[in-house]
């Protein structure tokens, strides 16, 4: 209020002019900072009228703008799942529709004429398929996996190429930030091959320059940064690897500590495995390394004991992985100089000589740079190297040229451990199976039989694969029929081509000719590749085990083709497939499903949220309008107050008080 103290008895006029004056500003100040709060709708303004909810509002408001986009973006991510649910509905249609066809071709039902027409009904639903794996919205490629900025999907050498990556994209969707919006081509059409997996690892050796993320570690956990301890005939020195980035960083700093107290000792990598470290102190001592701490840093390097002077104990295995900086000369087993590799695709074929690559990534640009839709992977345990074939509707095979470096590297495609089943783009070898005689109408053994072979000096013997699994079974059984036959391996033998792939023959007798030929109507060396005859010591079958694609964009080309050349036999195998290609679908939807429920549920949750943040928020920040308005009012009434006070308080003078 505008008033003079009362403990202020008498006070010249300017001194009550002046506590008048500011006890109306005062009240002024108050009410304009309630008309503003009364305009705005809050309680604070300004950081410096209530620092502590100021503080809290700023991060609740924060929060607020991200849990809003998450909406968002979840709301974004459920359009998507939506649409991609949508397209997969339309593969499940068309795959139903070309299965519908394939069976209706089968049997007598139908002819030569009528199965030429259905093959172009086939082939606009490949083309209709090929629109549907293109799909996107707003820029997002529904199957390119995290590759969505492009069509997945493109033409290459007559087939369908796939050039996405990955399993899918993934957003900032707060609960559901583990759900991928897209899919990747394999999982919903099978767009890529995975047969040609390594078979071996391939161990790769250390060098100073591998980085320790590259190491899976002696205990398997990779290499965790921290301090170790080292004792050198008791004295002992704390080494910091918390921030060491390659085995070079790790050897120097370890030889700094150790040479400090016995400069003599050596700290490297084995040069025998070339996969762990080795340690020699001089004679006379003792050195013991071990964790300080809690870090687990001596016993992830595999350091963790003691090591005795005058000999050199090695480290356990650091288990270095396969990166695309590799070095090739670095992996386990190859004979060096390494030759070269062939690689057949879609009728042509390419040579890469690895003779002059370098590192891993080299040999991956060189096959990408051969135009063959095939590419090369590491294995997500960074233990060996994939190749894949990434062109539907075509066979790719490797081979070996001047040398056995794909063999080596484990990658050719016909080996003595490929399997049977995967002949003849999937449908295996045909065998002689259930014949029986026909008057005693008992099983007959030399009607089971699967190949005759007639040598040049004109022996003849037959073959029985029975329960063959692989090549290197049924070269197993070659040579021991061979060899029952009388046959020694100078006479005849069969192995695995060295430079090509297929079965070699080589026939030491002499005459004019060998044939190979299937017994019983078996069709085993056709499918095979080895029906075949010639005058020449050596004959190399034919290559059945190329790798195709088992997608649903082959199996339609197949079923396309058959019914162009009226093969009943090939529209029953590629109507089967279209089988489990439908239940792909079916799988691929179901995954779908459970991402969109799971982005539905956390829609949900954010939401739920939010709104107890912004009632928070509210609770802090939001006026109080009836208490300010009663506020407001109490104000004015004082300003009043305080005005008509000091216009009495300031016009009396001493005379008023002599009446």
């Amino acid at each position: 209020m505008s008033a003079i103290p009362a403990n202020l008895a008498r006070v010249p006029n300017l001194l009550a002019s002046r506590i008048a004056l500011g006890g109306i500003q005062g009240t002024n100040r108050e009410l304009l900072l309630m008309q503003i709060r009364l305009a705005s709708g809050k309680s604070f303004t300004r950081p410096s009228e209530n620092a502590i909810g100021a503080s809290t509002v700023s991060v609740l408001e924060d929060a607020i703008e991200r849990r809003e986009q998450r909406v968002r973006n979840l709301s974004q991510a459920e359009s998507t799942l939506n649409s991609l649910d949508a397209s997969l509905a339309d593969v499940s249609d068309i795959l139903q529709e070309a299965k519908g066809i394939g069976l209706s071709q089968i049997g007598v039902g139908s002819d030569e004429a009528t199965r030429r027409n259905q093959a172009a009904v086939v082939d606009s639903m490949l083309q209709s398929l090929i629109g549907l794996s293109n799909r996107d919205l707003r820029g997002i490629h529904y199957f390119g996996g995290e590759a969505h900025a492009k069509p997945p999907f493109e033409s290459l050498l007559g087939g369908i190429r796939y050039v996405g990556t990955g399993a899918g994209m993934k957003a900032d969707l707060g609960f559901a930030s583990d759900t991928r919006l897209t899919m990747g081509g394999e999982q919903a059409f099978g767009a890529l091959s995975g047969r040609v997996k390594g078979d071996r690892d391939l161990d790769p050796s250390m060098t100073a320059a591998t980085r320790l993320s590259e190491l899976g570690g002696a205990n398997g956990t990779g290499v965790r940064p921290g301090t170790v301890e080292v004792d050198v005939n008791g004295t002992i020195t704390e080494v910091d690897l918390s921030d060491a980035d390659s085995v070079g960083d790790v050897l120097s700093r370890l030889s700094t500590a150790i040479n400090a107290t016995d400069p003599g000792a050596t700290v490297a990598i084995d040069p025998v495995d070339g996969d762990s470290i080795a340690i020699t102190p001089s004679a006379g001592t003792t050195i013991v390394i071990r964790d300080s701490n809690s870090a687990t840093t001596a016993g992830d390097l595999g350091l963790s004991g003691t090591y005795p002077g005058g000999a050199t104990s090695v480290g356990l295995d650091l288990n270095p992985r396969i990166t695309e900086l590799t070095r090739l000369d670095a992996l386990t087993g190859l004979t060096q100089p390494l030759g070269e590799i062939q690689i057949r695709q879609g009728g042509q074929s390419r040579r890469i000589d690895m003779s002059a690559l370098t590192t891993v990534q080299d040999f991956q640009n060189a096959v990408a740079s051969l135009g063959l839709g095939v590419r090369v992977e590491i294995a997500e345990d960074g233990s060996r190297l994939n190749i894949r074939n990434e062109l539907s509707g075509s066979a790719m095979s490797v081979e070996d040229l001047n040398g056995a470096t794909a063999e080596e590297l484990g990658l050719r495609s016909f080996t003595l451990s490929t399997r049977l089943a995967d002949f003849n783009e999937g449908r295996g070898v045909n065998q002689a199976r259930g014949n029986v005689d026909a008057i005693t109408g008992l099983p007959d053994p030399t009607l089971n039989t699967d190949i005759r072979i007639t040598v040049k000096d004109g022996r003849q013997f037959e073959v029985d694969i029975e329960g063959a699994q692989t090549v290197e079974d049924v070269i197993d059984a070659i040579n021991a029929a061979a060899s029952a036959a009388g046959l020694s391996p100078a006479d005849f033998t069969a192995a695995v081509a060295a430079n090509q792939n297929g079965i070699e023959f080589t026939d030491g007798t002499t005459g004019t000719s060998t044939t190979i030929a299937d017994a019983n109507n078996s069709s085993t060396a056709t499918d095979l590749g080895i029906a075949m005859s010639g005058g020449s010591a050596v004959l190399v079958g034919s290559d059945r085990a190329t790798v195709a694609v088992d997608s649903v964009f082959s199996h339609l080309m197949r079923l396309r083709d058959a019914l162009l050349s009226n093969d009943q036999r090939g529209i029953e195998f590629a109507t089967q497939k279209l089988e489990s290609d439908l239940s792909r679908a079916a799988e691929a939807r179901a995954d779908v499903g459970v991402r969109s429920r799971r982005v539905a549920e956390a829609i949900g949750r954010e939401e739920e949220l939010g709104i107890q943040d912004t009632a928070l928020h509210s609770s802090i920040q939001d006026l109080d309008f009836t208490a300010a308005a009663s506020r407001f009012a109490s104000l004015q009434q004082q300003l009043e107050a305080g005005l008509a006070g000091a216009s009495r308080a300031v016009n009396q003078s001493l005379l008023d008080y002599l009446r």
